[in-house]
């Protein structure tokens, strides 16, 4: 969060320098608001700060911000739109940003066409990876796989990136299109490895095609390079070959590194999961979560309402779910879950 309005405010200052602090009062009253989480109070301030003709581009952009965390997706539409027909001069950046955040609320108020059209204005612009990543996903989403192909196909030209091979992958396994993925990562173990980084990669490639032995050959490479990323993601591998002994060991190893120790907690949690010691997989998640890392942290969640799922503590884990999906309301597997959660 304390990132985001980081973000925001360099933004301003980009745009305006420090201008006048008195018509500037709505404005940065309006940041404290949004960064306290008072969503409502914001759009007045903002408003304020609109009709005050003060920082109009920033204050419809903040506006729109602040529609989309009350869920109101009409307004922040109508914010963002106003945000760049109020730009005077040229801020591409500025403009690209706003942009972007335009396509989002039109995507989720359902306006799939339209979301299209915004990025290929924001290509217009100049051409980027991830507008042509997020316009091919919203083509698949239409059925227009030729179209999506194209835009995907474009996103990697002379890309060495095994991210986003990964990405685009991901992005076809969610329409159920897991085959048409699967070339994707095929296209990715085309790139000829120039670092211990890149066996680590290769080894995420053969991972998502379910080709352990090859996971595993690819992986020790990068281990033996000092890539400890490796080392977690095989602990993975062995789970996945039932060896949930070899893959504690490896998790077991990372508990030293403090960068790593809530990746290493959770994946004891998967080990104990996977032996169905559900109360020991609890204790795990609960260190893991303690250790306070934001990227492990949606994986420690979901795997906790997963063990109080195998508990058949159902209660607990829709409590579970309930607060998961406030936090990380695009996670579609989760959706999914919690459907069937309903039905218990």
């Amino acid at each position: 969060m304390k990132r985001f309005f980081l973000i925001l405010i360099c933004c301003s200052t980009l745009l305006y320098g420090c201008g006048d602090s008195k018509k500037n009062e709505y404005y940065d009253n309006a940041l404290k608001s949004m960064e306290a989480g008072d969503y409502e109070e914001a759009v007045g301030l903002l408003q304020d700060s609109i009709e005050a003709e003060a920082r109009l581009p920033e204050s419809y952009r903040a506006q729109g911000l602040s529609y989309m965390k009350m869920g109101d997706y009409a307004s922040a539409i109508a914010s963002f739109s106003r945000s760049v027909n109020s730009l005077e001069g040229s801020n591409p950046d500025f403009k690209k940003d706003v942009m972007y955040y335009l396509a989002e609320a039109r995507i989720s108020y359902g306006q799939i066409e339209e979301a299209i059209d915004v990025y290929t204005d924001i290509l217009k612009l100049n051409e980027d990876v991830q507008s042509f990543i997020l316009r091919g996903k919203l083509y698949l989403e239409k059925e227009d796989n030729d179209k999506a192909k194209e835009d995907f196909s474009k996103a990697l030209e002379k890309s060495r990136d095994y991210d986003l091979y990964i990405n685009i992958y991901n992005i076809y396994e969610e329409h159920n299109m897991t085959v048409e993925g699967s070339e994707y990562l095929e296209q990715a173990l085309q790139i000829k490895p120039q670092k211990a980084g890149d066996y680590y990669q290769r080894g995420r490639v053969y991972y998502y095609l379910k080709d352990y032995e090859s996971t595993k050959d690819e992986l020790t490479k990068a281990i033996k390079e000092g890539d400890r990323d490796a080392v977690l993601l095989l602990g993975k591998v062995y789970i996945a070959l039932e060896d949930a002994s070899s893959a504690r060991a490896m998790y077991q190893e990372c508990l030293s590194d403090p960068e790593e120790q809530a990746k290493a907690y959770n994946g004891l949690a998967m080990c104990d999961i996977y032996e169905k010691n559900y109360d020991s997989a609890l204790l795990n998640i609960e260190k893991g979560l303690e250790c306070q890392d934001e990227e492990e942290k949606q994986s420690l969640l979901f795997n906790e309402i997963v063990a109080y799922e195998y508990k058949l503590d159902f209660e607990t884990a829709k409590q579970k779910m309930s607060a998961y999906l406030e936090l990380y309301p695009g996670d579609e597997a989760a959706v999914r879950e919690n459907e069937f959660l309903q039905s218990r």
